[in-house]
């Protein structure tokens, strides 16, 4: 009960901040321009990545959070061309997927996304914007397949709402004993282990336990705090229910923390040192580097051994940020465009797609999608 009562007294206070205090962007009432997308979709060869094939056949969607404008979707031609056409000035987010043969008995799932911001100082004079987006290969594996961090569309300040979410896109099962979950700092450039602002780490023992299984195909949901969100009233019906979440991570050197017990736990670092031992697991609304390691190292006073890493992803909704984790690690950014208190969510543009560059990986999603993914 005294949990109850402190969680509750704090939204109040929070509920009670002035509104002037906050500022939210609004969706444009008029449609401005008329231009057209024109897009080619190829794919490197086997034998010489220099020489490019296009991609006949495949449906490409195309989608703007700017207006109230439907998914749209359209067919490459022989070159590998498809065009929209008639679309206002916007930010847009393209996305491809398609299954190639690569040899005689073997196929590979490809994918091409690409986020494209139109608007008149950038076309000039031109009412046409083309591109050539080259397909990437997916690698396999336990992902970091969603990240929900932004909060749901309010006035009170309220993110306490975030969820990441795995996934495994292995043939085989994958065990999570052991291993950490990280917030990640900078990282200096051709360091060997990753600065870390704090672990948190499920039980049991790593690389050898066979505890918590994760079945090939299975999503797993890690929540800030495992409960049903839309409960606050003046969210009620803009977040997510987490009560049934896979996993919660959980600060036991907090008296007064949330505690589902119908859920397991991840703890701060099984208790040994770490700056996680006063706070809970909260990351940036629109900006943070996570990582997932096989918790064989759990020191962060030296860094964590990049060697132990099994995914990282850095997301920021700015465009001309400074890199912070390694780019060995992932070549580039989730996120540009990605609004706080929207509602909005990142995920992969497939399940478990991961060419260690997450702009190419990761596209922004209207709503959540915990424990499943937007496509389905």
């Amino acid at each position: 009960m005294k949990r109850n009562i402190i969680h509750i007294f704090l939204v109040i206070i929070v509920f009670l901040l002035p509104s002037s205090c906050f500022v939210f962007e609004e969706m444009p009432l008029n449609v401005d321009g008329n231009i057209t997308i024109a897009l080619c979709f190829v794919v490197p060869s086997q034998l010489d990545s220099a020489q490019t094939y296009p991609v006949e056949g495949m449906t490409v969607e195309i989608y703007t959070g700017d207006y109230n404008i439907p998914i749209l979707s359209g067919t490459t031609d022989e070159a590998g061309v498809v065009t929209f056409e008639h679309l206002p000035y916007a930010r847009y987010t393209v996305e491809a997927y398609a299954l190639i043969q690569v040899s005689e008995f073997e196929e590979a799932e490809v994918v091409g996304a690409k986020t494209i911001n139109l608007t008149a100082d950038s076309l000039g004079m031109s009412t046409v914007f083309s591109d050539t987006l080259i397909m990437q290969q997916s690698s396999k594996g336990l992902k970091i397949n969603e990240i929900y961090t932004c909060g749901p569309p309010n006035n009170i300040f309220y993110f306490y709402d975030q969820f990441f979410e795995l996934y495994n896109g292995k043939s085989e099962t994958v065990y999570l004993d052991g291993m950490i979950f990280l917030r990640l700092g900078t990282t200096p450039l051709f360091a060997d282990t990753l600065s870390v602002t704090y672990i948190y780490q499920f039980p049991g023992t790593p690389l050898t336990g066979r505890e918590y299984p994760v079945e090939p195909g299975q999503f797993v949901v890690l929540a800030g705090k495992a409960f049903d969100h839309n409960t606050i009233g003046p969210i009620a019906g803009k977040t997510v229910d987490l009560s049934k979440a896979d996993w919660e991570f959980f600060n036991y050197m907090e008296p007064a923390a949330y505690d589902n017990p119908n859920v397991p736990n991840l703890t701060t670092n099984n208790g040994r040192v770490s700056q996680a031992s006063k706070v809970d697991f909260l990351v940036g609304l629109n900006g943070d580097g996570l990582a997932l390691c096989d918790g064989t190292d759990y020191d962060q006073s030296d860094g964590i051994a990049i060697s132990t890493v099994i995914d990282a992803v850095e997301y920021s909704a700015n465009p001309d940020k400074i890199k912070e984790v390694p780019f060995i690690l992932d070549a580039s950014w989730a996120g540009v465009g990605l609004q706080r208190y929207s509602g909005q969510s990142l995920e992969r543009i497939r399940p478990g797609f991961d060419t260690n560059n997450s702009a190419v990986d990761f596209v922004i999603i209207p709503a959540p999608t915990p424990g499943y993914h937007h496509g389905q």
